[in-house]
């Protein structure tokens, strides 16, 4: 055999040797390390020398038939040095991009390195960040043990502080504020504005501001999941401009000043049992999509509380239960509401003010499709009840209540139980039409009752003849007597949609279905003599007047529509009608 084959193979087979060796000594390397780093670079460098070699070999024996390395006389070459020359530049140049690659995998596994102790150090200073942040709690938290109010309040001031850098411990901060306010409570009395408690008012007052700023702002605000002031003194709460958080909780708490609060201020409807607020109560529960998907309690409980001013919640409609047992009002207690779909409770109620339930401007529906939905004012006491301009009424119970009440231009469909009711201070039936029993077993009412207009059915005047109370004649004096309520017939359809087509292209649209929605719950209860009625036409009038408010339309496109309905379903003048 040539010795030019003969170098071919040796070359191959120890280049090929080499690299199994290598191979082996790589895979015992230090595991995580890239193959080529692990490799040793002598080895590598021969293996690559000797493949070369072999390919030398193989290109003299069979490109230019030289079996003993040497060119013949015909090869177009001109000196043997120049191929000697080429071969080991391509020697230098494999070995040079071997040390290029190992070097380029050195610098990106140190680059890993570095990475990763960055990252450790990175953690490192999270952790001594976090440590000192903790420890700056705890200095905190002594400050608000001391028993200077000074002292606290710069504790106060401290926490406030630290929440607003150490946004995983605001729940923490949160927490140890309401805490503070709930040990507050406990220590001092609150009920005078002098004393040895004026300095802890104003520690409470500037805690509640800072707390509930945080709160509220979208900038600036506490990551916190809910608001627990159960049991705590608080100074004004103003939680309007709050949103999303999951629970509030003001159950036995105090409230050195106003209370107000949204309905979209929390997820679940705020609990205010045992409440006990110096200032006033006010409740904004407009209803939007939001609120809708959300997850509420059955009911509103206020039951037990004391609110030194008034107590307002308003809105469209009020879709809770609301239970106000044992409630104790300074001033007024109003609902201004244009429809309820819930029950409510003042059983025991003590209000010092009026009670007014219902929209002042606009007619009032108990029951949104209809349904019977109640009013408890057992054992009430209150200056004034107005129940006025009710489109239908709830079923009502005055038993034991004691004030004077206004049910004027009102339609109680369902029973009206007012036995030893103390009305002697007034009571006004002008227009108000009573189609269930009305009983006033033992009711004290004054000499003087305006019934003009008193509508009273058969089983309503049954209630009232086998009732025993004083000037009982004076509601059977000759009274319009009720039919029972029926639908409309077909001589007489309340055909509300063919009134409106008319206006279905000019007009905006989503004021056109707000008056479809709203006219389609009129219908649900739909009296025989509508067209004759002046308060059916009024609510009908309301009913497009609020559509219009509530989509933003002007003036005159309300008139167009109410013109529409008046005239197509022939509907009877009304004394007053509000766009």
């Amino acid at each position: 055999m040539p010795i030019t084959a003969w170098v071919a193979i040796l070359g191959a087979g120890c280049s090929l040797a080499l690299v199994v060796v290598v191979a082996i000594i790589a895979a015992r390397g230090k595991p995580g390390e890239p193959w080529l780093l692990r490799a040793p670079l002598l080895g590598l460098v021969l293996a690559v020398l000797l493949g070369l070699i072999s390919i030398y070999s193989l290109l003299l024996l069979f490109a230019f038939d030289a079996p003993d390395f040497k060119l013949p006389a015909t090869a177009n070459v001109s000196n043997p040095v120049v191929v000697a020359a080429t071969l080991v530049a391509g020697v230098l140049t494999a070995a040079y991009a071997v040390l290029r690659l190992r070097a380029h995998i050195v610098a990106e596994e140190k680059g890993r390195i570095d990475a990763r102790g960055d990252s450790r150090a990175d953690d490192k200073h999270r952790s001594d960040l976090e440590v000192a942040l903790i420890e700056r709690f705890a200095k905190a938290v002594e400050l608000l043990a001391s028993e200077h109010a000074i002292s606290r309040i710069a504790g106060a001031h401290l926490i406030l502080a630290l929440g607003d850098e150490w946004k995983r411990g605001a729940q923490r901060c949160l927490d140890v504020l309401v805490s503070h306010l709930r040990g507050l409570r406990e220590n001092y009395s609150f009920d005078e504005e002098a004393g040895s408690s004026y300095g802890v008012r104003e520690e409470v007052r500037l805690i509640t501001t800072e707390v509930l700023r945080r709160l509220s702002e979208s900038g600036d605000r506490w990551d916190v999941r809910a608001g627990d002031f159960r049991g705590t003194v608080l100074g004004d709460v103003d939680l309007t401009a709050a949103t999303g958080l999951a629970e509030l909780d003001f159950r036995e708490s105090r409230i050195l000043g106003d209370l107000t609060l949204s309905r979209l201020a929390s997820h679940v409807v705020p609990q205010l049992a045992g409440l006990i607020c110096d200032g006033h109560l006010s409740v904004e529960w407009t209803k939007s999509p939001e609120a809708e998907q959300t997850e509420l309690r059955d009911e509103i409980d206020l039951s037990a509380s004391a609110v030194g001013g008034t107590v307002v919640f308003s809105g469209e409609q009020l879709d809770r239960d609301l239970k106000c047992s044992d409630l104790r009002v300074g001033g007024d207690f109003s609902l201004a509401f244009e429809e309820f779909g819930c029950d409510i409770t003042l059983d025991a109620a003590d209000i010092q003010g009026e009670i007014r339930i219902g929209s002042t401007a606009l007619s009032t529906a108990f029951g949104v499709s209809g349904e019977q939905t109640s009013l408890s004012l057992a054992d009430a006491t209150f200056s004034k009840l107005i129940l006025r301009n009710l489109s239908s009424g709830p079923l009502l119970n005055l038993a034991g209540a004691s004030g004077e009440v206004d049910l004027s231009d009102s339609r109680f469909p369902f029973e009206v139980v007012a036995n030893r009711l103390e009305a002697g201070t007034g009571l006004n039936l002008r227009r108000a039409r009573f189609e269930a029993a009305l009983v006033l077993d033992g009711a004290t009412i004054p000499a003087t009752v305006d019934v003009e207009g008193l509508v009273l059915s058969a089983s309503a005047r049954s209630g009232i003849q086998s009732s025993d109370f004083a000037f009982r004649d004076r509601l059977l004096a000759p009274i319009e007597v009720a039919k029972p309520v029926q639908r409309a017939t077909s001589d007489s359809k309340f055909d509300w949609r063919m009134a409106i087509e008319p206006l279905r292209d000019s007009a905006d649209p989503s004021f056109v279905e707000e008056v479809e929605r709203r006219l389609a719950r009129a219908e649900v209860d739909l009296p025989l003599d509508w067209q004759q009625r002046p308060t059916f036409t009024s609510r009908i009038m309301s009913v497009v007047s609020r559509a219009a408010a509530m989509t933003d339309q002007p003036d005159d496109v309300a008139r167009l529509m109410q013109a529409a309905l008046r005239e197509s379903l022939r509907l009877a003048y009304a004394e007053k009608e509000s766009v």
